[in-house]
């Protein structure tokens, strides 16, 4: 990935209108200093997102949801910060000199691969809606009960079956070096160019942004192969890439869901049928590099799987891919016979959402058969030792600590197995093997809730953040030692002897914080507090006091420590005396 000066990230953040950017998306008015409207990341029917224009701060006081314009991006688009800085810096105008990966695409010759893709898309659509060539296949997507709507969406096309129509188009735009390298057009033996894609209905792949990456052609007869796919280039990766995730990823956000199917067809069915939160892994063995572009959007992925034997063990294939991504995912199996699409079409969308209803976790599923093949806790000793050894190794791939323990005390009970022995050849096969390189570990700092004084501290934080001339005054009187949360203190230090543009500084303080001290930051950069220099002041000072009543505490519960080791009934009344007191000066908002 490129990477890009402080100078142009300041530039982006000042010229991207975070009211104009967010207003895209959401319907804004305004209210007082901020605009406000409904939450775009949950459902809500009384506006409690707001967005102050003069900070560059959005918060949603619902979910909890905050950030820059850069925060905003990412969340709707599923980008990384590099990608969503791209993004903003194409809207704005802003050229971002890059020093791309030893082996990549300069940037010219990325956007020269999209281009192409792009113009094959729209050639694809022309033919499809506005040609003779394209009535057998409209008649073949009204056959499948697919409207014309829902195929504008998905920008499907049709490749008329000319050798090379489409080559002479990309000819004309100077793009055939560009094709060749994306895979829409082939050199024959005598260096003639040929398109690749011919009497096919074309299923453009679009990522998160929208940009045609790729496609899928089918046919139409009993020819074979069926299907044919883009191959694998600069911009193209099948492994990597979601079919419908650009179509699906607010849908996605609302419904706090995805649902993974493996066809086009599918996909597109089951958006029709109102599941608009559907994704396809694009017909190949799933990834977590996959998974991990979902889980941009949402952790909660109900995977569909044919109701069969051979649907039932690719679930349990799919378990450890979607431990490996850090998910533990869920299963929707398709009664034998069906697929998603003929499902949705002859029971309906409620008889679909039942189905999902039903889905169990993956790994639930997975030691339920471990159960059953060893016929539970009373089965033969030797087949409960094998079960257990392989859901150890499948243990290790866990790693939030709360699931973990979860599952080892449920796989245990099952097994009639002692806890820690689980446990424990669980930890041996993380030490042996690891944990695997796709292991997303949850850090403590994402999921401690935030006290009332770790929220003064952010107090600190966002008034360094807001008024640099009152960063001397603030670095002065902090001792991160004093901190309940001490890596706070430091990060308040470091801000106040930061000489880095406002913008980056942003990006870094971000960076360091869980999700839900973000969420609290979002909401002190949008409030009232930091209105001016004046009431920052005081929020300084009542932050200050909080930091030095946590100390207090700490001093205080040392001191009943000792009182109660001494055995002494005076000290230790004393002690209770000072706890009681300090409970009262914290509840007067201490």
């Amino acid at each position: 990935m490129a990477r890009f000066g402080q100078d142009k990230i300041e530039e982006v953040r000042t010229r991207a209108d975070i009211v104009e950017v967010i207003g895209a998306q959401v319907r804004l008015r305004r209210a007082g200093r901020n605009f406000v409207g409904l939450c775009p990341f949950h459902n809500e029917k009384t506006p409690s997102f707001s967005v102050n224009a003069e900070r560059g701060f959005f918060h949603c006081f619902g979910c909890g949801a905050g950030g820059t314009v850069f925060d905003f991006v990412m969340r709707v688009e599923g980008l990384t910060f590099p990608e969503a800085l791209q993004s903003l810096a194409r809207r704005y105008g802003v050229n971002l000199p890059e020093r791309p990966d030893a082996g990549g695409p300069s940037s010219g010759e990325r956007e020269a691969l999209v281009l192409a893709n792009a113009t094959a898309a729209e050639f694809y659509s022309h033919v499809l809606w506005n040609t003779p060539d394209g009535a057998i296949p409209r008649e073949y997507l009204k056959s499948r009960g697919l409207t014309v709507e829902t195929a504008r969406t998905f920008a499907l096309g049709f490749a008329p079956a000319r050798p090379a129509n489409l080559a002479a188009n990309l000819r004309k735009r100077g793009l055939i070096d560009a094709a060749l390298k994306v895979g829409l057009v082939k050199r024959d033996e005598a260096g003639a160019v040929y398109d690749m894609f011919r009497a096919r209905l074309m299923f453009p792949i679009r990522d998160a942004q929208g940009r045609v990456i790729a496609f899928g052609g089918r046919v139409l007869d009993d020819r074979l192969p069926k299907y044919i796919n883009s191959p694998e280039s600069p911009i193209y990766s099948k492994a990597r890439a979601v079919y419908g995730v650009y179509e699906a990823r607010q849908a996605i956000q609302k419904a706090d869901r995805a649902i993974l199917v493996e066809g086009y067809i599918d996909t597109i069915a089951l958006w029709q049928a109102g599941f608009k939160e559907t994704v396809a892994s694009l017909g190949t063995s799933l990834t977590v590099e996959q998974l991990r572009l979902v889980s941009r959007y949402t952790r909660n992925i109900v995977a569909c799987f044919d109701g069969d034997a051979a649907g039932r063990n690719a679930s349990l294939r799919a378990l450890e891919v979607f431990l490996q991504a850090g998910l533990l995912g869920r299963g929707a199996f398709i009664p034998s016979g069906y697929d998603p699409d003929t499902f949705v079409r002859e029971r309906g969308a409620q008889g679909f959402a039942e189905l999902l209803e039903s889905a169990s976790l993956l790994v639930d599923f997975f030691l339920d058969d471990e159960a059953t093949k060893v016929r539970g806790p009373n089965g033969p000793l030797d087949r409960r030792a094998e079960a257990a050894q392989r859901i150890a190794e499948k243990l290790r791939l866990v790693g939030d600590e709360f699931q973990f323990n979860l599952l080892v005390r449920k796989a245990a009970s099952l097994l009639g197995l002692g806890e820690e022995v689980l446990r424990r050849e669980a930890r041996r096969a993380r030490h042996v093997n690891g944990p695997g390189p796709a292991i997303q570990r949850s850090s403590p700092r994402s999921t401690l809730p935030v006290s009332a004084r770790v929220e003064a501290e952010l107090g600190l934080v966002a008034i360094a953040l807001r008024y640099p001339e009152l960063r001397v005054e603030i670095a002065a009187q902090t001792r991160p030692e004093e901190f309940e949360d001490r890596e706070l203190g430091a990060l308040v230090l470091e801000v106040c002897g930061s000489d880095d543009v406002q913008a980056s500084l942003e990006v870094a303080v971000a960076n360091r914080l869980s999700d839900e001290q973000r969420g609290r930051l979002s909401a002190l950069m949008t409030g009232p507090l930091l209105d001016d220099a004046t009431t920052s002041r005081k929020r300084l000072t009542d932050s200050f006091a909080a930091v030095t009543m946590n100390r207090h505490s700490r001093a205080v519960a040392e001191e009943l420590r000792r009182a109660a080791a001494s055995g002494c009934v005076e000290d230790a009344k004393t002690a209770a005396q000072n706890v009681i007191a300090l409970r009262r000066q914290t509840n007067r908002g201490g």
